[in-house]
């Protein structure tokens, strides 16, 4: 007679499988099968696949099973999509040189209840335009900007955009108002925009040419912290799909990466440097989290007269240790760990108000 476990126990293992192994054991028996259907292991799987996913208005009626599905089938159908498969249309009219564009639309109803793709453009009319894409219509326009604006980033999940002029504002949009949201100054000329929307909510991270990496609330814009990263101008950030880390680099060859803690970011402890990792690779010209290894990020860079362009992948972890958390960095093939940076945490959580 074959061992049978309590569901307990069972449920527990199956929480480590992920959708496809799940199904597999739902094939190995009765019990199985009925543990393997249960609503809380598809939603955890649901919650880690689509993390920006608003399911109070997707999810319906179907079960949390059903949800993963009819959603996996319509990414692999999209997947296949060919170019003839799509249609374009031409804008018209005298709209100045399009420059960054971002989806400003999440996966469900928007802009009134009816469901539309739609995209913000940035103009070198000092304008920022809403975009529907089926239709090929302009559906909205900012005020002419005094400043030129120079940088875009979206919240999709909320249905709103950012960006940052050459004098160094940041302003929020609705894409629905005709005036932005909220503004915050940040003085110097900024080079990179980054939306991180956590369990404790999203807030917005600005890189500037002093090496200063901002958080602000979304959509209030309030200082959360400032942190000076480099010498040199902060280039890139990109939060991990999980959001548990900040990377941080600037193109000059002379800096090393960063990665932070976005916790530390988040929720500041008065007079303590926030966790965070340099990562002894230079050159950095772009750079990628792994989408299904939250902890694995790929950098690209260029060296030498020549300027070849190479990729390598590092993974990362945290170690805790008494009273503190250890970063670790390994690049994917040796496997050995170059540097650690160590930081107590006790504080982190804490309500203090950070200096300015």
């Amino acid at each position: 007679m074959a061992l049978q476990l309590p569901d307990l126990p069972t449920l527990k293992i199956f929480s480590f499988l992920d959708a496809f192994s799940l199904l597999q054991a739902s094939q190995v028996n009765r019990e199985w099968n009925r543990v393997a259907e249960n609503d809380h292991l598809w939603r955890n799987l649901c919650l880690k696949k689509w993390s920006f996913c608003n399911f109070s208005k997707c999810l319906g009626s179907q079960t949390w099973k059903q949800f993963f599905l009819k959603q996996t089938k319509q990414e692999y159908q999209m997947a296949l999509a060919q170019p003839e498969d799509f249609i374009f249309k031409e804008a018209t009219g005298n709209l100045g040189i399009i420059g960054p564009m971002a989806y400003l639309s999440g996966n469900g109803p928007t802009m009134g209840g009816r469901e539309k793709s739609i995209i913000c453009t940035v103009s070198s009319k000092h304008m920022l335009y809403a975009w529907d894409v089926q239709e090929g219509t302009m559906i909205w326009s900012s005020p002419v900007q005094q400043p030129s604006i120079t940088h875009l980033a979206t919240l999709p999940q909320m249905h709103l955009a950012f960006t940052v002029d050459l004098e160094g504002t940041v302003k929020v949009w609705n894409c629905q108002d005709q005036d932005a949201l909220a503004t915050f100054p940040v003085s110097q000329a900024c080079f990179s925009l980054e939306v991180c929307l956590t369990k404790d909510g999203p807030f917005l991270m600005v890189g500037n040419s002093e090496g200063d990496i901002y958080t602000l609330t979304v959509p209030e814009l309030r200082g959360v912290s400032k942190v000076h990263a480099f010498k040199y101008t902060v280039d890139l950030l990109h939060c991990s799909p999980d959001k548990k880390w900040v990377f941080a680099s600037g193109t000059h060859q002379n800096i090393l990466p960063r990665v932070f803690f976005t916790e530390c970011l988040l929720k500041p402890s008065e007079g303590k440097s926030p966790l965070s990792l340099s990562i002894p690779f230079s050159s950095c010209c772009r750079a990628c989290w792994a989408p299904r290894r939250t902890s694995r990020i790929t950098l690209m860079y260029r060296r030498g007269s020549s300027k070849k362009t190479g990729f390598t992948t590092f993974d990362l972890m945290t170690e805790r240790t008494g009273g503190r958390t250890v970063i670790q960095v390994w690049e994917e093939e040796g496997r050995y760990p170059y540097l650690k940076s160590c930081c107590h945490l006790e504080h982190i959580g804490s309500d203090l108000t950070p200096s300015w």
